[in-house]
């Protein structure tokens, strides 16, 4: 192991380094929103991970830094502890060994026990890894299916007019994404509208705008103006998606 290796306890100082300079950053970033930092996170990771060249040569300068790469006393003798119980064990197996007869016996009842925990690791990744495969090939028929829903509801109509009742701001977005609720045609309840975020302008509150209800759930309200067409990146992102989670699970189940 060379000097300019990493040991443990310094490996987690400089972690904690790197977390706290790339998560106050950030951190100032969101009070400071819309602002650069906020809106480019990875930037601060990159600020962060520079910033850990510098702080690790001015830690070498002290002497307590290097002592981080010594284990500590309670490390010590953790590990003294477990080296003297590997000793003992391995006096009382060798032992046992002398004194015990029929040593090939207990050979094979050892190998059998052995195959039947492989038996039972491999039973449990396929339990796992089969179903993980199975589900990964149904993601893109749903997707398409979920995101086609929405422009079947807006072509079979009827386009219904609804008053804008509120406008809320997400304030945790980065993109200022709104909720827009309307009185509902049916009975005048607030809702909120599937899509609103996407009207171009954005309604104010009073405005009436064009929507269609879901006649098996009343609730579910969309709006008739925006476009619901799938877009086409959704296809081979969903096809890269599939893939991985089908890689994933035969991996699981037969790697």
């Amino acid at each position: 192991m060379s000097d300019d290796d990493l040991h443990g306890r310094q490996q987690v100082l400089l972690l904690a380094f790197f977390v706290t300079v790339g998560g106050g950053l950030y951190f100032v970033g969101w009070l400071t929103r819309p602002s650069f930092l906020y809106d480019n996170p990875l930037v601060c990771a990159a600020i962060a991970g520079g910033a850990c060249f510098p702080a690790r040569w001015l830690a070498e300068l002290f002497p307590w830094w290097k002592g981080l790469a010594q284990p500590s006393r309670r490390t010590q003798a953790r590990r003294e502890g477990a080296r003297q119980r590997e000793l003992a064990e391995a006096r009382e197996a060798a032992a046992l060994r002398r004194s015990q007869t029929g040593e090939g016996r207990h050979r094979r009842m050892g190998r059998r026990r052995i195959g039947l925990v492989g038996v039972l690791i491999r039973t449990g990744r396929v339990l796992v890894g089969v179903p993980i495969a199975l589900g990964s090939l149904a993601i893109l028929p749903l997707g398409i299916a979920a995101g086609h829903y929405n422009q079947r509801l807006v072509a079979d109509g009827p386009v219904l007019q609804a008053v804008v009742v509120s406008v809320e701001e997400d304030k945790w977005s980065k993109y200022d994404d709104v909720t827009v609720k309307v009185a509902h045609p049916g009975d005048g309840r607030p809702v909120e509208v599937d899509g609103g975020n996407e009207l171009d302008p954005v309604p104010a509150v009073g405005d009436r705008i064009g929507v269609v209800d879901d006649p098996e759930n009343p609730e579910y309200v969309v709006a008739a103006a925006v476009d619901w067409s799938t877009p086409w990146w959704v296809w081979p992102l969903g096809i890269v998606i599939t893939l991985l989670c089908l890689g994933m699970g035969l991996a699981i189940a037969f790697g």
